[in-house]
């Protein structure tokens, strides 16, 4: 009996620090209609991930572009290019983390769950910028919301997802509650007070919320009038993003294996690696391995994708700093039967730089004596069903990204400690499973470092 084993290299699993590395950003303002749909169904996990639409919308809908995208995309462009944001309406590759900016200028329906807005600006806080693929949008008017300018509605909703809270600071982008009658001059360069937001409770009555981040997710300040830690807005986005930088360069891939027209035989590894060099401290990557030899109900297309971002049948452990010229992007697969296999690798910074795509075909000669061992129960020398050493054994499909497999709660890091999680099932030829080692869990991370 064949079973089709996929392991990937043991990157370090680290805990997050408390305040984001300065990395660079991007900000996709589309002009084309996107597909929204709900998390907690597939092909959606539990977690936003504006890649992939998830985490947009109650139920699947086509978000129409708003009219003014191309003058918001200058407006936000020119307000973040102090900093290492990459504003554009061009959609990254899905396995690029990015924030999707849905503006709109429509008032509310009264019988929205947004209605009572006090801003307009809708995404949630994402303290120190640590999950970096969400969605946020704008609106119209509410009820405590009145003809809010969609710029700087945008700003204070990306400022939000970029860690920042709203400050008693009217030169601010985020001076809250926003005066839309009179557009801030920036993210000031001073200390201002951290101040609660208004909600409602089960009464309809207003309430003021607590703070919603700590002291260490901001730059260090004195303590305010109200006696927290303030917040330097313009310091904490040179934090979370760095100052700007110019880059037009794509991702140098060299050192590529395997060759094309690379030949095997059954029961040998394909192994697949890159040297990858690129100005930008991160960067995005892609592999995919298609073949009609490994159709099965698990691999309906008989494709098997690893990359970045949580969109991919495997994907890379993001606590990690998935570094460009530091990181190990190897993949290792065992138990691949006989056929021919087309490979496809493609990688991208946060500028906009894809690299070339390359493409690589190899062939997986049978053996010839009908040996069903080359593939068995075991993982690797330890001769169980555990991936290595401390490994763990998980159902069926249970992290399988495609199949809505997060499990892990929007911003939840999962398990930090190190260990590895691992998938097997039928180990017959037509359900052929990964048995993932290094890993800490398949699509269960949305932070890139």
């Amino acid at each position: 009996m064949k079973r089709i084993f996929l392991t990937t290299c043991a990157l370090a699993a680290v805990l997050a620090p408390s305040t984001a590395s300065a990395e660079p950003g991007v900000l996709y303002i589309p002009t084309d209609p996107v597909t929204l749909r709900p998390t907690g169904v597939a092909p959606c996990g539990s977690g936003v991930n504006s890649a992939t639409g998830c985490g947009g919308a109650s139920m699947e809908v086509e978000e129409p572009p708003f009219a003014g995208a191309a003058d918001l995309t200058t407006g936000m462009a020119d307000a973040l290019a102090a900093y290492d944001v990459h504003v554009t309406n061009t959609r990254p590759p899905e396995y690029i983390s990015y924030t999707m900016l849905l503006p709109g200028d429509e008032p509310l329906d009264p019988k929205s769950a947004g209605i009572r807005s006090f801003t307009c600006a809708f995404g949630g806080i994402n303290c120190a910028a640590r999950g970096r693929n969400d969605i946020v949008s704008t609106s119209g008017s509410t009820d405590n919301c009145t003809d809010p300018d969609v710029l700087h509605a945008a700003l204070y909703a990306f400022g939000r997802n970029s860690g920042l809270e709203g400050i008693d600071n009217p030169e601010d982008w985020m001076n809250y509650p926003p005066d839309y009658t009179t557009l801030p001059m920036g993210f000031q360069d001073s200390c201002s007070d951290r101040l609660n937001q208004f909600g409602f409770n089960d009464r309809d009555m207003q309430i003021e919320l607590p703070l919603e981040c700590t002291s260490v997710d901001h730059v260090e300040c004195p303590d305010g009038t109200n006696g927290d830690p303030g917040q330097n807005s313009h310091l904490d986005m040179v934090e979370f993003y760095g100052d700007v930088v110019e880059d037009t360069d794509p991702p140098e891939l060299t050192n590529i294996v395997p060759e094309d027209g690379a030949i095997l035989m059954e029961g040998d590894d394909l192994v697949l690696d890159v040297d990858v060099a690129d100005s930008d401290p991160v960067v995005g990557l892609r592999w995919i391995i298609q073949s009609d030899a490994i159709v099965s109900d698990m691999f309906p297309d008989g494709t098997i994708s690893q990359c970045t971002n949580d969109v991919c049948n495997v994907n890379w452990e993001d606590a990690a700093p998935l570094k460009a010229t530091e990181s190990d992007w190897i993949v290792t697969l065992g138990g691949l039967p006989a056929g021919a296999y087309a490979i496809t690798l493609e990688a991208s910074d946060y500028h906009g730089n894809v690299s070339e795509m390359v493409s690589i075909n190899v062939t997986i000669e049978g053996s010839g004596g009908g040996d069903e061992t080359a593939g068995d129960e075991t993982a690797g020398e330890g001769g169980d069903e555990t991936a290595g050493e401390g490994g763990g054994v998980l159902s069926e499909g249970a992290t399988d990204a495609s199949e809505g497999g997060d499990t892990t709660p929007a911003g939840d890091d999962g398990d930090d400690t190190g260990g590895c999680a691992c998938t097997t099932g039928d180990s017959t030829p037509a359900a052929p499973a990964l048995m993932l080692l290094g890993l800490m869990g398949l699509g269960a991370m949305r932070r890139r470092w």
